[in-house]
């Protein structure tokens, strides 16, 4: 505000020339403060005294700008000025993000009827971009999250295929969210998403053959149905993201894909997936699908389980450079009768570091664990890592996520319900101690180590 404040009383001239260096780097810089950003060249367009600042931000700066928030945000923004009216329509990345539109603040949990008045206005932001021809510039990227709820797939199908077709859009990234939290999951639920899914895609198989990132919550696959999906269909599928979805273990992902460009894979295993990791022992040939991947993601694997089964998947993907896991400890979410009837017993896969003989060298780069603590579990796995990753510089270790649930019920933080060795090493000494675990009997491990929050 200072800043403003002096820019007022400089000549009109200086403060052209000053606004738009720093717009310029600005747009290298933007992140989070994007909205705010472009709320304020819009008031100093809106303003009379020194509006003439926006004649010098040509369309393709503005657009960068715009690029970096959702449709939303451009669209509120760009009615300020007669100048930015005709930029929306003239973005070649388009974000929609039905969280968007929820109502504000959101209400927590989100309901069906808030889902699907959100639904509503998603639907008609698509039809004002979509529906009209888009001549002057083609939709490189657009990046569209929904809930396909009642029946919206059906209005938002045929103008999402009809862009594709037509070449008004190229790339989608796509998203299906659901609002129901993994614990709150059942089997005929799950089952239920799956169907929607494919009903959706089956109808509008444009949609499959354009996608290049794919996100699914909390959906039950039947293997042929993944399979279908992931290597007959999209042949353009680059980052795939399966947050609590069962792909029925790994066994379905023993299929020949020799033409899948999969090169980022997540699977958040939240509570249904964390009961049924596993890997057979003589099944460690896993399909080619892998063969090209650059980063592999794990998230959600109980704590007390054994690691070592995730070295299967490096060794299947010859080619990942970055490997992050993620530590699933909560006590908001028991391990009651109850819930082991609904989804099972856990089944802590068991493996030995003398089983793996692969003569392979691993590309990976950096590995990253949050959730760390100096458990055996964890330490036994870092240490196979360094040993068989000759080309890995950096290692990142993490302490746990906030989770809102479980200062809700009031626990306690780990650090006073839990033994050291399942609490992340807070000071200098716990983390020498902790580095000095992992590099024993490796006098030239030249590894970065860092400790993060």
């Amino acid at each position: 505000m200072f800043i403003y404040v002096r820019l007022l009383f400089l000549p009109v001239y200086v403060v052209d020339l000053l606004w738009s260096s720093l717009v310029l780097v600005y747009v290298r810089l933007i992140t989070s403060s994007s909205a705010f950003l472009l709320f304020f060249f819009s008031f100093r367009i809106w303003t009379t005294r020194i509006g003439s600042a926006s004649s010098m931000l040509t369309d393709d700066i503005l657009l960068s700008i715009m690029e970096r928030v959702d449709i939303t945000t451009c669209v509120r923004t760009s009615v300020l000025s007669n100048r930015w009216k005709h930029l929306p329509w003239l973005l070649r990345e388009l974000n929609i993000d039905v969280k968007r539109f929820l109502s504000v603040p959101s209400p927590n949990p989100i309901e069906v009827k808030q889902m699907d008045e959100a639904m509503a206005s998603l639907t008609k932001a698509i039809t004002s971009f979509l529906a009209t021809s888009r001549s002057e510039a083609t939709i490189k990227r657009l990046q569209l999250r929904l809930y396909l709820v009642n029946d919206y797939s059906d209005a938002i199908g045929p103008i999402v295929s009809q862009a594709i077709d037509t070449g008004s859009v190229e790339g989608l990234d796509l998203a299906i969210v659901d609002e129901k939290e993994p614990d709150d999951c059942r089997d005929e639920e799950m089952l239920q998403q799956a169907r929607t899914v494919d009903s959706f895609f089956s109808t509008y198989p444009s949609v499959l053959h354009c996608l290049t990132k794919l996100s699914l919550y909390n959906v039950l696959f039947a293997e042929w149905d993944l399979h279908h999906i992931l290597f007959d269909c999209c042949k353009q599928l680059q980052h795939l993201s399966l947050f609590n979805c069962d792909a029925g273990g790994f066994s379905a992902w023993e299929i020949q894909a020799p033409d899948s460009k999969l090169s980022v894979l997540e699977l958040s295993f939240c509570c249904l997936g964390e009961l049924k990791i596993w890997i057979k022992p003589e099944g460690k040939q896993l399909c080619t699908a892998f063969n090209k991947l650059r980063k592999l993601s794990l998230h959600g694997i109980f704590v007390e389980y054994d690691l070592l089964w995730t070295i299967v998947l490096l060794e299947a993907a010859t080619s990942i450079e970055i490997f992050d896991i993620e530590i699933w400890e909560h006590p908001c979410i028991l391990d009651t009768e109850g819930r082991r009837q609904t989804f099972g017993e856990r089944t802590n896969p068991s493996w030995k570091v003398a089983e793996f003989k692969s003569c392979k060298e691993w590309p990976l780069k950096e590995f990253q664990i949050t959730g760390f603590s100096p458990m055996e579990q964890q330490i036994t796995l870092i240490r196979a890592i360094m040993q068989r990753a000759s080309n890995l510089q950096t290692i990142i270790l993490k302490d746990y996520q906030t989770c809102d649930y479980c200062e809700e019920i009031g626990a306690l933080p780990r650090c006073e319900r839990l033994p050291p060795e399942r609490v992340f090493p807070k000071g200098k000494g716990e983390q020498d101690t902790a580095v000095e675990q992992l590099i024993r009997d490796m006098p030239d491990c030249n590894i970065q180590i860092i400790f993060g929050n």
